[in-house]
């Protein structure tokens, strides 16, 4: 008897501790799954498209998800920043951050889809298409136009020491240049329109010779004049050349004839040369605020200024004003045009009617992205929204369309 009772007292106990020991082990597998997640998303129902509202709520729950997973690693706080910038072309791509999902709960009700998801968030998949967006939207082509002063000489745009200093710095970047030779023909041709961008005064003929005719996005313009200060030196050597250079820069959207960013540095330089000493002052200068590559992970690191353009142009090109002059609608089916453009097109933020004379009307949106890619997504889901579209012409913030219901 002593001995049943006790296999029984050990078999219960041996019970315990396998139960007790699961427990720890379920907690680790959610643990385990750091980025994984549910989320809720929402879409409305157009023209009973239950399947195309399903996809939206879809991609709605995912992008939530994201943003809700992505500041718990180190690396997503690292990249959440540019993440916030980026978002509204993130949305298109959040599928493919998401892997091993599935949704948990559905239903439609009241003119809307709804989903719940769970999923995995993938940092590494967030972080490739931030990269990408911003290579695609935050590089714009720039150019320089920047008087500089050297050495008592002054040295109008188009090939000075500061244009070919800054250039080599920001193509390390990945930064895209019109060439100085193309910058003084310009001068030479359009020395009228150029003296405006020089000014920062961005706008009609000006934006169309610098997008249309080299396609620059950005212009940086300002002011650098270097001045001597070897006196400061002759009590320690006779030989040292020292010079001070500073800078006035702003840089210019030339989509929007906004400034991104502006900046007033000085930094000093010493040589036995005194071109060389002027030379390192304004190298340091603009290292200083454009940034240089690291020397042990051989990646450039972004100065203040750059980071600043970067920022202001990718935020404005992901709420882009693009104005649409439409041929072809009445008053009924420019306001159906106008919902689908709002519900429909990827991309669109928001619609703004301008006016309407006839079937003739002007529309303004906010997208994200560049005019050429709206046309091209017009075009493309034209059929599938009911309208024959046919783009006449287009402009850096202008489309000109012709638009007919099916």
């Amino acid at each position: 008897m002593k001995q049943h009772v006790f296999w029984i007292v050990l078999l219960v106990i041996i019970s315990f501790i396998a139960c007790g020991g699961s427990k720890p082990q379920q907690k680790a597998s959610k643990a385990g799954c750091e980025m994984c997640g549910e989320a809720d998303g929402f879409a409305a129902i157009f023209d009973n498209d239950i399947a195309l509202a399903r996809d939206r709520a879809i991609d709605d729950a995912m992008n939530k998800l994201v943003k809700m997973k992505l500041g718990t690693t180190v690396e997503g706080r690292a990249i959440v920043e540019d993440y916030a910038l980026v978002e509204s072309i993130v949305e298109a791509k959040s599928t493919g951050m998401v892997r091993n999902w599935k949704v948990i709960k559905e239903g439609s009700q009241e003119g809307a889809y709804t989903v719940r998801i769970y999923g995995e968030v993938y940092p590494q998949a967030v972080n490739d298409t931030i990269e990408a967006t911003l290579k695609n939207y935050g590089r714009p082509k720039f150019m320089i136009l920047v008087r500089e002063k050297f050495e008592g000489k002054q040295n109008e745009p188009g090939f000075t020491v500061t244009e070919l200093t800054m250039m080599e710095i920001m193509q390390n970047a990945g930064f895209e240049f019109v060439d100085a030779a193309t910058v003084q023909q310009l001068i030479k041709k359009d020395r009228a329109k150029m003296m405006q961008a020089m000014q920062g005064q961005v706008g009609g003929n000006v934006q169309g010779l610098l997008l249309d005719d080299v396609g620059a996005e950005c212009i940086i313009v300002g002011d650098v004049k270097t001045s001597d200060q070897s006196a400061v030196l002759k009590q320690y050597t006779a030989n040292m050349k020292s010079k001070q250079a500073i800078l006035n820069l702003k840089a210019i959207d030339v989509y929007t004839g906004s400034i991104l960013a502006s900046t007033s540095v000085n930094m000093p330089g010493a040589h036995i040369d005194d071109e060389t000493a002027s030379k390192i002052a304004i190298q340091r200068a603009l290292v200083k605020i454009l940034g240089s590559t690291d020397e042990e992970t051989g990646k450039f690191k972004s100065g203040p200024f750059m980071n600043q353009i970067t920022r202001k142009f990718l935020l404005a090109a992901t709420h882009r004003m693009i104005t649409l002059n439409i041929v072809g609608l009445d008053y009924n089916g420019l306001t159906k045009f106008r919902d689908i453009l709002q519900n429909r097109i990827r991309g669109i933020q928001k619609v703004y009617v301008r006016g309407q004379a006839g079937k003739q009307s002007k529309i303004d949106v906010e997208f994200s992205g560049k005019t050429t890619d709206l046309a091209d997504e017009l075009v493309g889901k034209a059929s599938s929204i009911g309208f024959k579209i046919e783009i006449k012409e287009t402009y850096p913030n202008k489309i000109m369309l012709v638009v007919q219901k099916l």
